[in-house]
C-alpha cells in the first residue's frame, strides 16, 4: 500500500490556478474529451454504419497513443504529488478537476465561511431514468466537504461519511451546493453539506475527517 503524504496539504491544495496559456489549452482539451465521452455514452450503434464505428475507434486509439507519448505527471509522483498548480484540487480531482476528463461538472469556490458549488449533470451521469447516479451524488459531497474542511485551518482524510438521499437528483438542471465546518477538535474535523434544486433539498451529508498524526496545519484560504 502506498504511504500517505506526510503533509495533508499535499492532497488538499485548494488554490485556484490561473487560466494561463498552456493550462487554458489543457482545459479546452479536457472539455473536448468530455464532449466525446458524452457522445460515446449516447451513441446508438444499431443506427450507424459499422465501418464508420470501427474507423472512429481506430482514430480514438491513434489519439490515445499520441497523448501517451508526451510527458506525464506520473513522472512527478502522480496528480496529488505533482506540485504547483497541477496538484491543486480544483485542477486534478476526479470529481471537480478542470484538467481531469473524468471529473463531473461540479465547480466549487469559497464564499465567506462556506464553500459553494454548482453543477449540471448530463446524460452520461445517469443512474435511474432521468436522475443522477447515487454514486456521483456521494462523490460530489466527498470532494465538496473535503474542500470545505480547509476552512478549519487543517485537513485530513475521510473517516466517517453519512449521506441522506432525500429526493432523486435530476439531470440537466443547475444544482446548488453548500458546505461548511461544524467544529474541529484534536485530529477530527466535522463538516456538513447540502445539495438543492431550487428550493428543493435533494441530499445532505456529514463527514468526519481525520488529520494524520504526522500531518501539519495548513493556511486558511
Amino acid at each position: 500500500m502506498a504511504e500517505l503524504p506526510r503533509n495533508a496539504h499535499e492532497v488538499y491544495t485548494t488554490g485556484d490556478p490561473p487560466e494561463d496559456g498552456p493550462r487554458a489549452r489543457k482545459h479546452r482539451l479536457t472539455k473536448e474529451v468530455k464532449r466525446m465521452i458524452e457522445s460515446v455514452a449516447l451513441l446508438d450503434v444499431h443506427r450507424m454504419d459499422d465501418d464508420e464505428l470501427a474507423s472512429i475507434g481506430a482514430q480514438a486509439a491513434a489519439l490515445a497513443d499520441r497523448l501517451a507519448a508526451h510527458p506525464s505527471l506520473k513522472e512527478k509522483g502522480g496528480l496529488a504529488l505533482a506540485g504547483g498548480d497541477d496538484a491543486a484540487l480544483l485542477e486534478r480531482s476526479g470529481i471537480t478537476g478542470r484538467s481531469n476528463p473524468l471529473a463531473a461538472p461540479l465547480q466549487m469556490w469559497f464564499e465567506g465561511q462556506e464553500v459553494r458549488g454548482s453543477a449540471v449533470y448530463t446524460d452520461a451521469y445517469e443512474g435511474p431514468p432521468g436522475c443522477l447516479h447515487g454514486g456521483f451524488v456521494a462523490a460530489a459531497f466527498d470532494d465538496l466537504l473535503g474542500f470545505a474542511q480547509t476552512l478549519s485551518g487543517t485537513a485530513g482524510y475521510t473517516g466517517t461519511f453519512t449521506i441522506r438521499y432525500i429526493k432523486p437528483t435530476p439531470l440537466n438542471r443547475t444544482l446548488d451546493y453548500r458546505a461548511g465546518v461544524t467544529k474541529a477538535e484534536g485530529r477530527k474535523i466535522w463538516c456538513w453539506g447540502t445539495c438543492h434544486d431550487g428550493a428543493d433539498l435533494l441530499a445532505e451529508a456529514e463527514i468526519v475527517f481525520i488529520t494524520p498524526k504526522f500531518g501539519i496545519p495548513i493556511p486558511r484560504p
